[in-house]
């Protein structure tokens, strides 16, 4: 782990204290964040939603495919 953002406060200024965001750099869902903005992904409504971003984000570009493929197969 590189030593980057060691020693300086979280960048906050997206800080939510009712969310839960995913961090880059820790691998765990936190409320409050404990890294900069640029290392954590969020804010979610829960930890569990937080915790499956990566599973979100797939279906998501699956059903983006699969619409841009019958949009392809139409012309």
């Amino acid at each position: 782990m590189s030593g980057r953002g060691r020693g300086r406060a979280a960048d906050s200024s997206a800080w939510n204290p009712t969310g839960w965001w995913w961090c880059l750099d820790h691998g765990r869902a936190e409320n409050p964040p404990d890294a900069p903005g640029h290392r954590r992904l969020g804010p979610y409504d829960s930890a569990e939603q937080a915790a499956h971003w990566r599973q979100r984000l797939d279906e998501r570009n699956e059903a983006w495919d699969e619409s841009d493929r019958r949009w392809t197969a139409g012309r």
